[in-house]
């Protein structure tokens, strides 16, 4: 099952539970991601909370009773979740622009149909629902700042460093944007991935981008600045749902899943073609001040992978 069938399936669960109980934890496995990630999805995806789909969904029932039926008004109101005749005709006005007494008296043109996601290819992006997930971005004259290792676990360690700096040197952290590389792969051995647990030793670079005159600098508080990733790259949102055999998350399979989607784009997209003859891409960190506190998991993920124009 692909993430589009999955959440169309978990939006299929919220439509058949509209008007009973609505496990958001359940609708989240359904769509084969965590409940975090599943509502940051959302909002991303349907430019709405899951809470205020939810609503709108109930109301556009309430709009047809009022219109179809000759129920009271407080007892529509009840059955669709709202404790006084005031409160309801306050959410329709804002729903219709129209109080329930006029929309029983002319109807209402508003129409808030069930979600359906669908992926296309529009103006060199691959879109879902209007909203690019994947899309071509040129990076260019920028700078950065390096935590470079080489050992066993080498992302653990070389964030665990960045965050550590960023924390004494940094007080605008969470507003960064953080990229990192593995320059010769997450298995120089030519050993292919095998779950989560795996302990490899391999280089890693861990990079802080640079903002405004820290670019012209040559030190920004004690650390080298050096030329950031420059090109044409894909970039892609990367849901954390792929899991080993013991239950871990396992994020280098998500990701190994997120590049379903560039093979899909550039199938479907003329004038570009991957600059990745090695498989190196670059993986943007999202981090809030949780992760800078505590480590563990990033609260998001993007996929940069090059590519070049074609002549």
């Amino acid at each position: 099952m692909d993430y589009v069938e999955g959440l169309n399936l978990s939006i299929a669960y919220i439509e058949d539970n509209l008007f009973g109980e609505i496990d958001y934890d359940r609708a989240a496995r359904i769509a084969g991601i965590s409940k975090s990630t599943y509502q940051r999805f959302f909002l991303l995806i349907a430019n709405m909370t899951l809470d205020e789909y939810i609503r709108k969904r109930k109301l556009q029932y309430a709009v047809r009773e009022l219109m179809d039926t000759e129920h009271r008004v407080t007892d529509i109101a009840v059955k669709y979740g709202y404790n006084s005749a005031t409160a309801f005709s306050r959410a329709m006005r804002h729903f219709t622009g129209k109080t329930p007494s006029q929309i029983r008296e002319g109807g209402s043109v508003v129409c808030f149909p069930k979600l359906n996601f669908q992926i296309q290819i529009k103006e060199g992006e691959m879109v879902m629902n209007e909203t690019a997930i994947v899309k071509i971005e040129e990076h260019k004259n920028e700078k950065v700042v390096c935590f470079t290792v080489d050992c066993v676990d080498p992302e653990s360690e070389a964030w665990g460093q960045m965050a550590k700096w960023c924390k004494e040197h940094v007080p605008d952290r969470t507003a960064r944007r953080y990229v990192g590389v593995a320059p010769s792969g997450h298995h120089p051995q030519d050993a292919g991935h095998q779950n989560a647990s795996e302990h490899v030793r391999h280089p890693y670079k861990a990079m802080m981008y640079l903002i405004g005159d820290e670019c012209f600098q040559e030190e920004f508080c004690g650390r080298k600045v050096e030329d950031a990733p420059s090109g044409l790259f894909l970039v892609n949102e990367v849901t954390l749902n792929q899991f080993d055999e013991n239950e871990n998350m396992d994020i280098a399979l998500s990701l190994m899943k997120a590049s379903e989607a560039f093979v899909e784009f550039m199938k479907n997209t003329e004038g570009y073609a991957f600059d990745c003859p090695a498989g190196i891409f670059y993986e943007e960190h999202i981090f809030s001040e949780r992760w800078f506190q505590n480590g563990g998991v990033p609260d998001g993920f993007r996929m940069w992978v090059p590519v070049i124009k074609k002549l």
